[in-house]
């Protein structure tokens, strides 16, 4: 299992896919690809146990690659208990051959 945390922004909040991107200096994508969570399917689940379907992107921008987690299906928008700035941990995980990704509030 691997872990990041994230302050949830505009983006997150309204942006098509409520994109997170997975933050190199708290996880090491090297970390992400030798557990095998650097491809597509991932199943979100929210604070309060609401599922998404979601993908993990790759990508290259002018300062070099990242990871993004994008929401694919689910409902259109968030449910209203996530606020901007609110801070959470991002656990990313792979079980029974499926990989996972749960949202839960910093103490």
């Amino acid at each position: 299992m691997s872990s990041f945390e994230f302050t949830v922004n505009k983006s997150f909040l309204e942006g098509p896919g409520h994109p997170i991107t997975i933050p190199k200096g708290q996880l090491a994508y090297e970390e992400l690809r030798s557990l095998g969570l650097d491809h597509k399917h991932v199943v979100v689940t929210l604070p309060r146990g609401e599922r998404y379907e979601a993908e993990i992107y790759h990508g290259t921008a002018g300062y070099g690659e990242y990871y993004q987690l994008r929401f694919t299906s689910g409902s259109p928008s968030l449910p209203g208990y996530l606020k901007l700035n609110d801070r959470l941990i991002v656990l990313l995980e792979k079980a029974a051959g499926r990989s996972h990704a749960t949202l839960e509030y910093r103490a």
